[in-house]
């Protein structure tokens, strides 16, 4: 991976030097964009997993010094909660939880409005969500990815039906602009909602099942995290556990073309989709005699 070698000097550098412009900052951030067009595309999770600590450092660096770039919150954004996602929440749930925090603060200081969004009145921070543009839905989406990702993993946190409500305002205006962001990510997070929810809350089980479903069409069928959470919920669902498990056989069998930036995630997808049949093996041993 020669992007990493050529990123590594970029941060001995950067640490070297005393006092580094903001020029030298700048010429930072597109090394950075291919960093990440890198890890999206690479299926050695140990080399990427052994990487991306030292890109937060770098960006953050980046970002005390042009605390006003997009590019560099956005690249934050994703940055901290894809580590997050992938390599932390399940052995460190509470390391996750920062992690994933931080990620949407980079997203929503970025946002107009964002100020709003995380602390003023609903109302208000409703307002600010709708003055939203198109152009703006690739922080919106992933700020407010990243702020589910932290509410889940503190559930029980009371504050957190609150923060839901605010998340499901963003995702709602993401899906009003533009549906088919990142394979269809602002429906798949619909269908995660309404599958998880329990119906006097406006849960859905049938409809979640739909949303994802829709989702991986928008992908094209490329999008295997969208099968997995269709697997997770059918397990979750009575009498639906065969479904669940024809679902996850899909997953792993797959031996289509997908686009390559698509790799990361779909090789994370696949460990995933492992676990939750090795589980379902456990607890639904029928079905597999």
């Amino acid at each position: 991976m020669k992007r990493w070698g050529l990123f590594s000097l970029l941060l001995v550098l950067m640490m070297s030097c005393a006092v580094p412009t903001g020029f030298t900052m700048r010429s930072m951030i597109p090394v950075l964009e291919e960093m990440e067009i890198s890890v999206n595309s690479s299926s050695d999770l140990e080399t990427v997993r052994d990487g991306m600590p030292s890109g937060m450092l770098l960006i953050e660096g980046i970002i005390r010094k042009l605390p006003h770039n997009r590019r560099a919150r956005l690249l934050a954004t994703k940055l901290y909660s894809g580590y997050a996602l992938a390599f932390v929440e399940e052995g460190n749930p509470e390391r996750a939880h920062g992690l994933y925090l931080k990620a949407r603060d980079h997203g929503l200081a970025a946002l107009p409005g964002g100020e709003a969004m995380l602390n003023a009145q609903f109302r208000e921070a409703e307002n600010a969500i709708g003055r939203l543009k198109k152009d703006q839905v690739p922080l919106l989406f992933w700020a407010a990815q990243a702020w589910a990702g932290a509410i889940v993993l503190a559930i029980d946190n009371p504050r957190n039906q609150a923060a839901l409500a605010r998340v499901e305002a963003m995702m709602a205006r993401a899906l009003t602009l533009n549906e088919s962001f990142y394979y269809g990510g602002p429906r798949l997070f619909r269908g995660a909602l309404l599958g998880s929810k329990p119906p006097p809350a406006g849960g859905d089980p049938e409809l979640a099942l739909q949303e994802m479903n829709r989702a991986f069409h928008l992908s094209g069928g490329h999008s295997l995290l969208c099968q997995y959470y269709r697997a997770r919920l059918l397990a979750s669902m009575p009498g639906r556990e065969g479904e669940a498990a024809e679902t996850i056989r899909m997953i792993l069998d797959d031996r289509s073309r997908h686009p390559e930036e698509l790799t990361f995630l779909n090789t994370v997808t696949v460990i995933k989709a492992r676990k939750l049949l090795s589980m379902m093996k456990e607890e639904e041993s029928w079905l597999f005699d």
